[in-house]
């Protein structure tokens, strides 16, 4: 019985550290950053994402925060993809 609670706490327990550290099932989940004066969406794309092309990197940020040509305004958060 005492080998069954501990082998429950450990799976229930081992689950998150797993997903942290990036294992086969780990969840992609978006990331945040604050826009600074003189940002622009290619900037932090090419800064997100270097070796990616920022213009899908660009979609993906405007899709996520459901922008629309709007000017970015320093303080505001941003979803990055992950």
């Amino acid at each position: 019985m005492a080998a069954a609670v501990l082998l429950t706490t450990v799976v229930v327990a081992g689950a998150p550290v797993a997903r942290a550290f990036g294992g086969p099932e780990a969840v992609a989940r978006p990331t945040t950053y604050v826009i600074r004066s003189g940002d622009t969406l290619w900037s932090i794309a090419e800064r997100h994402a270097p070796s990616e092309d920022p213009r899908a990197v660009i979609h993906d940020i405007a899709r996520l925060n459901g922008l629309d040509g709007e000017p970015l305004v320093p303080g505001r958060p941003l979803q990055l993809p992950a």
